[in-house]
């Protein structure tokens, strides 16, 4: 291989690798295999030398192939024949476990195996269409399925957008060398630089080109052309009712977030929205309530996430029945310490609540326009019943929120008892300023002590008087009775308590007493053994077990919900403490940072976009002053959380000041975020720092009854006449979805989207057939000298794709006679093509109309010859889809 020739290659081999870095590495970034993007770039490097050597030429490859296929083949005839053909297999059923979030990321050859599956593959199609045959649209159709599919699926990673600014620059590199080669290919006289010369000389400007567009500032929602937009609204809208005779608008998506609203993106928090009136359920109940959708703990700086969410059946004991079992659980505790004499609060005796603070109350709802997973359920509520009965598949998570393994449609109904907190009364103001972290660590130790009195006292004190007088000592007071209170107060719950008390008091007493002498082996060890189990049995450990349960979801809260991103600016810190400095209980500390918010900034729908190398919350806080829910629920969650407050940040939707007979329609005006704050002794509780809410109907007795209608407040007269005001908007909402059979939609999609395929199809044929008769006409029009030189142009291009090329040095009349002797278009001679052209090229002497005919009379037998030569498909490819015959 001369010089020239190897610059070439190792110029696209350059170009090739980079471009297989681009493909697999945004793969593996996805399935967070644990590999640098440096890994990849030298896996792909090194697999593309190999396909190097493998396929240098025809000859090699002749070899290679054939040794390669029937290597496979043995291998893995061989492998099955030792049984171990499951370790190829193995790798793909995982992935395709994991990728459905059945299992973890395991510790073995698994994601190896994957990365370099995915590598070979993607490696192979780039080097065939880089460097063995030179395809730019190939290579883009498939940057473009990758990187579109992740964007539309949510799975791009951020770390991985070395790759996607590496697939942009190639991409430009590979189009360039598209039009370099295809002008290569049209012109007779050559004076382009070499392949390699050219990419050298083009790969810096598509660099600089790449950086540039990075560099200028963007704004974050998508280009609007409101009068485009309108008028393809309108034809869409127009183009579904006549369908279905319903609105088409609706909210469909996996999972309820304000990102699947089209509101607001992934990205970043807060920007302008405009939501509208549709429907999308009905709820029946007799006071106004929260429905949580999504709740999450992680703040990025810019967005709401979840750093893990955890599953598990609503039969379970989960979040939510533990929210309601803190509630039970620690009202006693806190009206203890809010009325030590016991002389103000009164417990229900069937639900353990105050019933004058706390009180159940049936809701049920019914989705209208809505397709989603998510199901809407307020704060503490229990005794779930689903319609049709699809218990097996609904879930909850950590924070409390429902979901279903399938899509929930029009019609689907379920209802539940929720519980109502009385937020406007003292008594309860009282109770949770009670609230303080290690409440529930000091009640274990004080139940430890009490049931320890009880058990010493029930079982064994006579036992233990007995050894005493026997070992003449006090033995057990001055040893033994600190250790049975530890066993008694840290036994994890995944042991039986009975089992280790038993385990304890026989190594004592027999092992080291040596009681068995005195009661008999048997008979202390059965004594024993009916202790602990009594014990066991007894309400002293019923309640242990609660605390302690309830301690480990405290613990787990404080580690969870008060973590802030390291580059937070210290003033937001700064800020919480001066707003709450004079406060002394967490309760009123967190109503100080409710009223301050809701006091101090404006409310609007249009606040603008947020910038994107700025914090949200600092920005909102300290420049921009103004936004909806979305920027004070984030704002009070970040406050609460940089003075030690667990909370998080919860979407989701309120109800509407009126009712029909008990039954409220959700629209999209109650769409709403809002913050959740935790207070150990009694679990999670709603605040609502957004200032069009009036506070003292929103803290209300019965539940959180407002007048206000989403975001909107409103007075009785004129709740449905304000649409046109800004002022009367709501926050956010997800837009319905007209529920259809699921089955007649895909179908319609697949018709529409064939539909579209072929009409583009066609129109493509069309344009080109519209060009080669337009061309051929344009030829015909010209005097027979240029239409002469023209035609054989076509054919000279016809016959470098039936892969019978001028050789070089060869002039038209010996490249004809060559033609003509292999019997190419007999009985036509090609001579007679030649022998014209060269006329009109290198003669003075008149081209006459007889010439051009003579010329012209090849046009359909070479058409013919090339759809021969090259097979139907490839010649309806090449002629009618791509033009370039």
């Amino acid at each position: 291989m001369d010089t020239k020739r190897l610059l070439d290659y190792f110029a696209n081999f350059i170009l090739a690798a980079l471009m297989s870095f681009s493909l697999v590495y945004p793969l593996t970034t996805t399935l967070s295999f644990p590999y640098s993007s440096f890994y990849i770039l030298g896996l792909v490097t090194f697999i593309l030398f190999i396909y190097s050597v493998l396929f240098a030429n025809r000859s090699v490859s002749k070899i290679s192939v054939p040794i390669i296929i029937s290597s496979l083949a043995a291998g893995t005839i061989f492998l099955a024949a030792k049984g171990d053909l499951v370790y190829i297999i193995q790798p793909f059923e995982w992935l395709i476990k994991y990728i459905n979030d059945e299992v973890l990321l395991p510790d073995n050859y698994f994601p190896f195996f994957i990365t370099v599956f995915l590598a070979v593959s993607l490696t192979l199609l780039v080097f065939i269409f880089t460097i063995k045959k030179f395809n730019f649209i190939i290579i883009a159709s498939s940057g473009a399925i990758i990187f579109v599919s992740q964007w539309i699926l949510d799975f791009f990673m951020p770390h991985a957008y070395i790759s996607f600014y590496t697939f942009v620059a190639s991409i430009l590199t590979y189009y360039l060398m598209h039009i370099y080669k295809k002008k290569c290919l049209e012109s007779s006289n050559n004076d382009f630089t070499s392949p390699s010369g050219f990419i050298i000389g083009i790969a810096p400007i598509c660099i600089l080109i790449v950086f540039l567009t990075n560099s200028i500032p963007v704004r974050s929602k998508p280009i609007e052309w409101k009068w485009v937009d309108d008028k393809l609204n309108s034809f869409y809208n127009q183009f579904w009712l006549s369908i279905h005779g319903k609105n088409p608008l609706g909210f469909d998506s996996d999972y309820f977030s304000f990102y699947s609203t089209g509101f607001e993106n992934d990205e970043n928090l807060g920007g302008n929205i405009n939501p509208n009136d549709i429907k999308i359920m009905e709820v029946t109940t007799d006071r106004s309530i929260y429905l949580r959708g999504r709740a999450c703990d992680l703040y990025t700086g810019n967005s709401w996430t979840n750093l893990q969410l955890v599953n598990s059946s609503i039969d379970s004991l989960n979040k939510m029945s533990l929210d309601i079992i803190e509630m039970k659980t620690g009202l006693p505790l806190l009206a203890s310490k809010a009325d030590p004499d016991g002389n103000i609060y009164e417990f229900a005796e069937t639900d353990e609540i105050i019933p004058d603070i706390i009180s159940k109350r049936n809701v049920k709802v019914k989705y209208t326009n809505i397709r989603t997973k998510s199901l809407f359920v307020p704060l503490k509520s229990e005794n779930f019943i689903f319609s049709p009965n699809i218990d097996d598949i609904v879930l909850i998570n950590q924070d409390g929120v429902f979901t279903s393994d399938k899509f929930l449609n029009m019609n689907f109904t379920y209802s539940f008892d929720s519980y109502s907190l009385n937020t406007a009364s003292e008594d309860f103001k009282k109770l949770l300023r009670q609230s303080t972290r290690g409440l529930y660590s000091l009640e274990l130790n004080r139940l430890t002590d009490e049931t320890y009195e009880y058990f010493y006292s029930e079982y064994l004190k006579e036992l233990l008087d007995e050894a005493e007088r026997f070992h003449h000592s006090e033995l057990w007071k001055t040893t033994y009775e600190y250790s049975l209170k530890n066993i008694i107060r840290n036994a994890p719950e995944d042991m039986a308590l009975s089992d280790l008390l038993y385990e304890y008091l026989v190594t004592v007493f027999i092992d080291e007493w040596n009681l068995d002498g005195i009661f008999g082996n048997e008979n202390l060890k059965h004594y024993i053994k009916f202790s602990v189990n009594e014990l066991n049995d007894s309400k002293y450990v019923k309640k242990l077990y609660e605390l302690k349960s309830l301690n480990s979801n405290s613990g787990y809260i404080y580690d969870t919900y008060l973590k802030i991103p390291y580059e937070m600016p210290k003033r937001v810190k700064d800020l919480a403490l001066s707003i709450t400095d004079s406060e002394t209980n967490n309760f009123d500390r967190a109503k100080a940072i409710e009223k301050y918010l809701s006091t101090t900034f404006s409310y609007t729908l249009t606040p603008g976009d947020s910038p994107a190398d700025r914090d949200f919350v600092d920005y909102f806080l300290f420049d921009k002053k103004e936004g909806y829910c979305v920027y004070f629920a984030s704002a009070m969650v970040i406050l609460a959380r940089s003075i030690g407050l667990p909370a998080r940040y919860v979407e989701g939707f309120v109800l509407p000041s009126k009712s029909k007979g008990n039954v409220y329609e959700i629209t999209n005006r109650q769409a709403h975020a809002w913050p959740e704050i935790y207070f150990e002794g009694f679990g999670w509780v709603a605040f609502e720092p957004t200032p069009v809410y009036q506070q003292d109907l929103f803290y209300s007795s019965g539940g959180f009854v407002h007048n206000t209608s989403g975001m909107i407040p409103q007075t009785a007269n004129d709740s449905q006449n304000q649409n046109n005001d800004e002022g009367n908007k709501p926050d956010m909402a997800p837009q319905p979805v007209q529920s259809q059979n699921p089955f007649i939609i895909t179908v319609l999609i697949i018709v529409l989207t064939l539909l579209g395929f072929v009409s583009l199809v066609l129109i493509i044929i069309g344009i080109n057939k519209i060009r080669r008769n337009r061309k051929l006409k344009s030829i015909l029009n010209m005097p027979p000298k240029e239409a002469v030189i023209k035609l054989y142009e076509i054919y000279l291009n016809h016959l470098l794709y039936q892969y019978m090329p001028v050789r070089s040095g060869e002039t038209p009349l010996e490249y004809a006679k060559r033609l003509d002797n292999y019997g190419y278009f007999a009985p036509g001679k090609f001579i007679d093509v030649a022998t014209v052209f060269v006329k009109a090229r290198y003669s003075r002497n008149e081209v006459t109309e007889t010439d051009r005919t003579c010329v012209l009379k090849f046009y359909e037998p070479m058409i013919s010859k090339t759809r021969s030569s090259m097979g139907r498909i490839k010649y309806f490819l090449f002629a009618h889809i791509l033009g370039k015959i």
